[in-house]
């Protein structure tokens, strides 16, 4: 009776993951998560060896997958959220431009009008070809060609990988990767404002112990990724 109390008026007290069986579910982009995936597990396991987690793709970004609680966690740049949820800014992540080491553009200085010379690999799960890139070298007067959109980073980075397409990744984000595919970044010559990354979750989990054990993980492998520069 007395332990029971005590939950109820300092909920999480006497937790110990140890115990905790539980599959998390993450909504992320994939290039997030595959920095992050190999840290979190490895974090986790060490404290709570039968917690899984499940990533799903941003396929429901936006709709009712943490209110219905299909999501316990949507992780990246938040948007079109539920107007209950409850979310913790994380970090600020600035893009770069990523290309095959030998790609001509490294020839010269990478100025706004030779990056937009530069034939690109657009990124977006619905095929969207045009965004803040495209608005900052329009306001320049200047305009790209968007020659092919695909649906991840890591198709994209691998794309260019193989061709004179440019694409994009997040600053500092595996360099360890981008130096096995060959690749080189650089800075993306125009005024862009960084990406703010967070997390969201429903009010429901909030003072849900193992719910708010796992989100304070899963913030520690975004700030402190595996490989992150």
């Amino acid at each position: 009776m007395l332990h029971n109390c005590d939950n109820v008026l300092r909920p999480g007290a006497g937790f110990d993951a140890v115990h905790l069986q539980r599959t998390f579910t993450v909504q992320s982009a994939d290039l997030l998560l595959t920095g992050l995936a190999g840290t979190l597990t490895e974090r986790i396991h060490a404290e709570a060896p039968h917690v899984d987690v499940v990533f799903l793709p941003e396929a429901v970004e936006g709709g009712p997958g943490l209110r219905q609680g299909w999501v316990d966690v949507e992780l990246g740049v938040l948007g079109h959220l539920d107007p209950e949820v409850r979310t913790r800014q994380l970090t600020s992540a600035t893009l770069v431009g990523v290309a095959r080491r030998g790609h001509p553009l490294f020839d010269g200085r990478v100025d706004a009008r030779r990056f937009a010379a530069a034939d690109h690999i657009g990124i977006s799960r619905l095929g969207r070809r045009l965004g803040p890139i495209d608005t900052a070298l329009a306001e320049r007067g200047l305009r790209r060609r968007v020659a092919v959109v695909v649906p991840s980073h890591t198709s994209a980075m691998l794309l260019a990988r193989d061709t004179d397409l440019v694409a994009l990744t997040l600053d500092g984000w595996l360099p360890g990767t981008v130096e096995a595919l060959g690749l080189r970044t650089f800075p993306i010559p125009l005024d862009l404002a960084p990406l703010e990354l967070g997390m969201a979750w429903h009010p429901r989990n909030s003072t849900d112990p193992g719910h708010r054990w796992f989100r304070d993980r899963l913030a520690a492998a975004v700030l402190a990724p595996a490989g992150a520069g």
